[in-house]
């Protein structure tokens, strides 16, 4: 379905929140006019709660955007297969046809930030105070920016729209905007939100707590200027959002075979910000089709590898992943044995998909470090990577001097700890954008590692041009939208 029209069937302006665990369940029902609509507090959350609802209904999305082109994990090659559109992804063998390149999941969420940033402050509801509206205004930005962040790093240039889709007398036709501009945006945003942000939300059941982990509270918001800041290469704007998460104390790392709680059950206390999935609530994901009853996906022989380097790694074997290559993560209950099945039953199929933790801050702020370059900064870029590797039972890693070999250890980090969690491709995406000499190499040396030798030679030969690293904009789009002009890579690929 064309953006405009996916968006304006989404609007929300007819319903009501009766209870928290009813905030991140309540899907739009139909299109109201707004004179209708917007009159009380509850109004508002509801509206707030949908951007959170289509941020999880792109989540498997997120998960192929961040790992069909890394080297993390390895597609089936058996009975069962991911569909085709992932495996041409992940071959590198795009069209502008392919399913995997519609952007409406992210503009949908942007459609509810939007919605409540444009008519949220004319609510007059003795109950909605200014307090509370700018608390939901800071969640609105960052749903918006979260959105916007995953839309650059996967297309570049995208339409930057920032009021809500509510009629026909919005335009549809719209250009595209550098993605630096659009990040430049959404970090003044967000640091403007900071002020009114939650540093924690009420828990209303200690067994369910989807408000802490579920919705963005100001240590969310500072991960995400972290992380955007990191991407644009303001190294010294990223620091000091990453010293704020880590030294909060809200957050705190989890060791030892504890390590595992960050999945299961989850919202553990080294979580910042999850996309919440409950089966009592009719919320559910694929993740035990994914990596157990269909086996789409396992862990690469370059993951696995990197492992087998570590063998006391709690993240390693029986951790991340078992011996016959299934993805233990996201299917167990605990440390594997075989006395700990997998989740094998729909009504534990409910796992949550964790955006940021505290060790994901951790190694941004390293990655800073390491990027300024002088000996001081390499010095506090190793100590903030040895923190992550004494939680995992190692010792600490080989001491680097120049930044392109302090990335390298970075890099093998990251792909450790966040393997499968959708993070590996823009890991690396964001390494092959550095000007720094040698960066492009290893950004196209590592993606090679998941390439299959027939195919290696190909790739490697699409890598040397910057603009294929991006996905093309979908055809839909392009007829849709008369100002959109086609990604330069995909330009004469018969899109």
């Amino acid at each position: 379905m064309k953006l405009n029209q996916y968006i304006i069937s989404l609007i929300i302006l007819a319903f009501t929140v009766t209870s928290c665990q009813d905030y991140l369940t309540i899907q739009p029902e139909n299109n109201q006019s707004t004179t209708q609509y917007w009159k009380t507090k509850e109004d508002v959350e509801a509206v707030l709660g949908a951007g959170y609802v289509k941020l999880r209904d792109a989540q498997e999305y997120l998960m192929l955007w961040g790992e069909a082109r890394g080297n993390g994990i390895y597609f089936s090659s058996t009975t069962y297969k991911p569909s085709t559109d992932a495996q041409k992804l992940r071959q590198f063998d795009i069209l502008a046809t392919n399913s995997l390149t519609k952007w409406d999941k992210l503009y949908a969420v942007i459609n509810m930030a939007n919605s409540v940033i444009a008519y949220a402050p004319n609510v007059e509801d003795a109950s909605f105070n200014v307090n509370v509206m700018h608390s939901y205004l800071s969640e609105a930005y960052f749903q918006r920016s979260l959105a916007y962040f995953y839309l650059v790093r996967i297309w570049r240039d995208v339409p930057y729209v920032t009021q809500p889709y509510v009629d026909d007398s919005a335009p549809y036709s719209i250009a595209k905007t550098s993605g630096d501009e659009i990040l430049t945006k959404c970090l003044v945003d967000l640091n403007n939100s900071l002020e009114s942000a939650k540093v924690r939300f009420p828990e209303s059941d200690i067994y369910n707590p989807m408000n802490t982990k579920g919705r963005a509270t100001k240590w969310a918001i500072y991960s995400l200027i972290a992380d955007i800041n990191l991407w644009l290469g303001n190294y010294d704007a990223c620091i000091p959002a990453c010293d704020a998460v880590i030294n909060s104390g809200q957050v705190g790392l989890i060791s030892g075979a504890n390590w595992f709680t960050n999945f299961y059950p989850g919202n553990s206390n080294e979580s910042i910000f999850e996309l919440e999935y409950s089966y009592t609530l009719n919320q559910t994901n694929s993740f035990i089709s994914w990596f157990s009853t269909n086996k789409y996906y396992f862990i690469s022989p370059y993951q696995q590898a990197l492992y087998e380097a570590e063998p006391l790694d709690i993240r390693g074997l029986n951790g991340s992943y078992t011996s016959t290559g299934l993805i233990w993560k996201f299917i167990g209950t605990s440390y594997w044995t075989t006395s700990v099945p997998a989740r094998a039953t729909s009504n534990q199929n409910d796992q949550n998909w964790i955006i940021y933790r505290l060790a994901d801050i951790n190694l941004m702020e390293a990655e800073a470090y390491a990027m300024k370059g002088d000996s001081s900064s390499m010095s506090k870029s190793q100590a903030l990577v040895n923190t992550i590797r004494a939680r995992a039972g190692l010792t600490a890693a080989p001491s680097a001097s120049e930044k392109l070999d302090m990335m390298k250890i970075i890099l093998q980090e990251r792909q450790r700890e966040f393997f499968s969690e959708g993070k590996n491709w823009f890991d690396l995406l964001r390494i092959g954008n550095r000007p720094d000499a040698g960066f492009k190499d290893l950004f196209i040396e590592e993606v090679l590692q998941s390439a299959s030798a027939s195919n290696s030679a190909m790739v490697r030969a699409i890598l040397q041009d910057n603009n294929s690293w991006y996905l093309p904009i979908n055809s839909d789009e392009l007829k849709a939208n008369e100002l959109l002009i086609q990604n330069p890579y995909y330009a004469n690929l018969g899109n």
